[in-house]
């Protein structure tokens, strides 16, 4: 027998042929033949593909039962004892995988008492393995770790970045892969969040509405060892994913909703015209070029020619590049980590998948930085930021917010606020114009029109709005309030990650036409003092005391807007640059990817008042956004993070791009060039996304489309590394 080869391959793959799993594929029947007809011995490889195959296969059984082939080490404490000894004893040397094909999970369990014996035992820290090993000596660590509940775990999964399954020769228990464990009692201190909840801290309102779901409360309770056991436990496979039939039905199930909210007769899923589109490029060629230093000179806008040829070097940059299609088979983490009651299209689910291609529910590892509590409105902790509180306790008194006494025309309808000279959210929103840096064409913000960027620069730091609030005579429901879209959470989305390097993104499920507020970036408001260590990546600057806010305080104060009392507190609580912390709480926003060429930009909306307390960042769609296309930002060239593993976003412009030399060339004339290019992307990208709306509609309008998204779950009784003892909950 050759060295690598499994010792009894011919009675292994005969017991594939001849068991129940050859009904399940004609693709897997016809990879075993293949490996009949050899006249060789199977490999180490062969024999682990084979494993990965007969958990495939599992999956897709309709018994209702887990009695399928389960494969696994041999049973019994002196087999395993003498594998692990000689694992030690050959280290580099090939190892012999020995598989029992009719090792059934009942029998299994049988054994547990062996498992517990050896739990007990010093096995070798260092031992040779290969892909295979590394996998089987993994599942069955996990299974005496599940089974038995062991409450001293030797593995802390998913600490720091999202490392997932590392492809490694040797695997010691304390290898590089695996980060020092937290001091005991940081590990059972209670989360900040649920602190913050029981003590009643936060100085904002509406933190925690009635949508939520029952079982929110005592997950933000739990420690982020236990939610971590909490997401493993929830975690299912989806098998039969049909990606162009969800897009189909996550759009007609956002036309329910906008119909449900009753803004049907006001927002429109538009599309732009030609010239929007090329002056909607025209921005992000200016954005792109500065990912190569300064700012480009400004150059004047050239007409957009629809029959240009688009040179060779952005071929590749299509839309259907940042497109991403899942596969048929998806790990899904969870069913809704907003934990949303999702009644009556009041919300919708934002689910959480792994599509990494070689994890399973058995050998899932969770990243410790996915344990965080979902937040709807900013937070402001009046202990850890009392002159924070303070000012949003003063900006409450009469005389320091401002308010309009505006009604709806209609009962239940929209109010007429902007363009109402007598109406005072609208004025202080035509004041803020004045920020605006382009001499013509103020960039207008209102509820249900695009938002156009005027300027060369950020619009965050140039552009501002006013938006009316629920203290208001018309609620906030008016055409004054930019900020009605996003917080109606209207467009669905899709939380994945699909490799070790990059981690979760976003990703819209349904179209979002440009220029529409697509989110808030929620977190925790703290000063720059606090944000360190991990908290670093997971911040987001609100405020910046050296640039956009002085000119905003000048401007109030020559503008007489507030007494100068409390315009002397506002100066107070921006002496310290302000962050948007959501790394232990926050939205889906955390999870929003860098992009060179990002199609979200960050805007600053004001409600009520003018302190950090009372702002919103809000995310704007730079370009229409087509169904399955990822949700990036741009993190700016001084995201640290951008330099431990380089840019991966592949964009057109690029930094790590392999046209970087190309682009970081071009003069003030390329600003224009890019934007033809772009210009030309997008044109073709929102024709494709007609087309297939058409196609789809053919296809499946005659189905009903359920209420609320469902995935393909197989009728599993039980996981064998999962214990769920939660039915009360």
């Amino acid at each position: 027998m050759r060295e690598g080869h499994h010792p009894r391959h011919r009675e292994v793959l005969e017991g594939f042929l001849n068991g129940e799993l050859r009904d399940y594929g004609e693709a897997v029947e016809h990879r075993l033949r293949q490996l009949m007809k050899s006249n060789r011995p199977a490999t180490m490889m062969e024999i682990e593909e084979l494993k990965n195959m007969s958990y495939n296969m599992e999956l897709r059984t309709t018994k209702g039962s887990f009695e399928g082939y389960i494969f696994a080490v041999k049973e019994g404490l002196q087999d395993v004892e003498a594998e692990l000894r000689r694992m030690e004893n050959v280290r580099n040397e090939p190892i012999y995988l020995h598989v029992k094909n009719t090792y059934n999970f009942r029998e299994r369990m049988n054994g547990r008492g062996n498992m517990q014996e050896i739990q007990k035992q010093q096995l070798p820290t260092t031992m040779a393995c290969n892909r295979g090993i590394y996998d089987t000596i993994k599942f069955r660590r996990e299974v005496m770790r599940e089974m038995f509940q062991i409450e001293q775990k030797k593995r802390i999964r998913g600490k720091g970045p999202d490392r997932g399954i590392i492809p490694a020769i040797h695997f010691p228990l304390n290898g590089g892969d695996v980060l020092e464990r937290e001091p005991e009692e940081e590990m059972n201190k209670k989360p900040h969040f649920a602190v913050i909840l029981e003590d009643e801290r936060n100085v904002n309102p509406n933190m925690v509405r009635e949508w939520r779901s029952s079982r929110y409360h005592p997950y933000v309770k739990r420690t982020v060892d236990k939610k971590i056991e909490w997401l493993t436990e929830d975690s299912a496979q989806v098998i039969y994913h049909h990606d162009k039939y969800l897009l189909y039905c996550e759009g007609v199930r956002l036309k329910n909703r906008v119909e449900k909210l009753g803004l049907s007769n006001v927002f429109v899923l538009r599309e732009d015209s030609v010239e929007q589109i090329h002056k909607r490029s025209y921005h992000l060629a200016l954005r792109a070029l500065e990912n190569y230093g300064a700012p480009q000179a400004w150059c004047e806008m050239r007409p957009f020619v629809l029959s240009a040829t688009l040179p060779t070097e952005l071929r590749h940059y299509s839309h259907k590049h940042f497109i991403y299609t899942p596969p048929t088979e998806r790990l899904r983490i969870s069913t809704d980590i907003s934990w949303s009651r999702c009644e009556n299209y009041t919300d919708f689910k934002i689910p959480m998948y792994s599509d990494r291609p070689y994890e399973l529910w058995h050998n899932l590892i969770l990243p410790r930085n996915i344990c965080f509590d979902y937040i709807d409105n900013n937070i402001v902790d009046k202990v850890t930021e009392p002159e924070l509180a303070k000012i949003v306790e003063l900006a409450s008194q009469e005389g320091n917010h401002i308010k309009c006494p505006c009604k709806p025309i209609t009962p239940g309808g929209f109010a007429n606020c902007f363009e109402n000279s007598n109406c005072p959210c609208y004025k202080t929103n035509i004041m803020l114009r004045k920020l605006n840096s382009a001499e013509n064409n103020k960039t207008v913000f209102n509820s249900f029109d695009p938002l156009e960027y005027n300027g060369d620069t950020p619009a965050y730091h140039n552009h501002g709005g006013f938006a009316c609030s629920e203290i208001c005579g018309c609620g906030g429901r008016c055409n004054n309030n930019a900020l009605i879209i996003a917080q109606a959470k209207i467009f669905p989305t899709e939380i994945y990650r699909k490799s070790d390097l990059i981690g979760f993104r976003v990703r819209a499920t349904s179209y979002i036409p440009a220029g529409t507020p697509v989110m808030e970036f929620i977190g925790e408001l703290v000063r720059d003092r606090y944000v360190e260590g991990d908290a670093l990546d997971y911040s987001m600057q609100l405020s910046d005391k050296m640039e956009d806010i002085k000119y905003l305080l000048a401007l109030l104060a020559k503008e007489k807007v507030f007494p100068a009392t409390f315009l002397k507190q506002l100066r107070q609580s921006y002496k310290e640059d302000v962050f948007l912390d959501c790394l232990h709480q926050g939205n889906k926003g955390r999870f929003l990817m860098h992009s060179c060429v990002a199609n979200l930009e960050p805007v600053r909306i004001y409600q009520k008042s003018f302190s950090p307390a009372h702002a919103k960042m809000v995310m704007y769609s730079t370009k229409a956004i087509m169904p399955g296309e990822q949700l990036t930002l741009n993190y700016g060239s001084g995201y640290v993070g951008l330099d431990k593993v380089g840019c991966q976003c592949g964009a057109f412009s690029c930094k790590n791009g392999r046209h970087a030399g190309v682009f970081s060339k071009l003069s003030v004339h390329g600003v224009c060039f890019l934007a033809d290019c772009f210009t030309a992307h997008q044109i073709e990208s929102i024709r494709e996304y007609e087309a297939d709306r058409e196609e789809n509609n053919r296809k499946y309008g005659r189905f009903d489309v359920d209420l609320h998204r469902k995935d393909n779950i197989p009728n599993i009784e039980s996981k064998p590394l999962v214990d769920r003892r939660r039915n009360n909950l």
